[in-house]
């Protein structure tokens, strides 16, 4: 079997398994992928697992989103002699916005929002909202938004709402 007819096979069986939509990539053997009941891939999504990626149950995760475990040491010369591998664990009921990054050794917790864009460098702890570059709490989702039994429990019982544009202007 050729390389290209392996990697075939290998994102048919995630496709199949997690939903994955056309585009996602799975950098790795799939055997440090670890994800949960029920979650949602938007797209395009990169998961570069050369450590381990623990995903929960019920997580959102939108296009362009980037989960990667691996860096360098910036104070070797060259910087690539060196690769460091860290393990990204995501909790269940987050959701992650379009193109957000998420870097290695971060744990997310549970309920957490992670804002589009955003660049997670650092943990980010239970039901916290964070956004930016570098990602930082901008507030803490209430907990009893989460905290009761969920109305649904599979994606096919959701709905979609059609709304207006926004009523609000930029910050100055």
């Amino acid at each position: 079997m050729t390389l290209s007819e392996m990697i075939r096979k290998l994102c048919s069986y995630f496709i199949r398994k997690y939903r994955f939509p056309t585009g996602t990539i799975v950098y790795g053997d799939g055997k440090n992928l670890q994800i949960g009941k029920n979650v949602s891939f938007g797209g395009r999504v990169v998961l570069f697992g050369t450590a381990p990626i623990e995903i929960g149950d019920n997580t959102m995760i939108a296009l362009n989103t980037v989960i990667h475990t691996s860096t360098h040491d910036y104070t070797d010369h060259p910087m690539w002699c060196k690769r460091i591998d860290r393990p990204v664990k995501i909790g269940s009921h987050v959701w992650i916005g379009a193109c957000a990054i998420i870097l290695p050794g971060v744990i997310v917790e549970d309920y957490s929002v992670i804002g589009s864009g955003s660049v997670v460098t650092a943990n980010v702890p239970l039901g916290a909202i964070v956004a930016g570059n570098p990602a930082k709490i901008i507030r803490y989702r209430e907990p009893a938004s989460y905290a009761k039994e969920p109305k649904i429990t599979e994606w096919s019982q959701s709905c979609i709402v059609s709304e207006g544009f926004l009523e609000k202007y930029s910050k100055i």
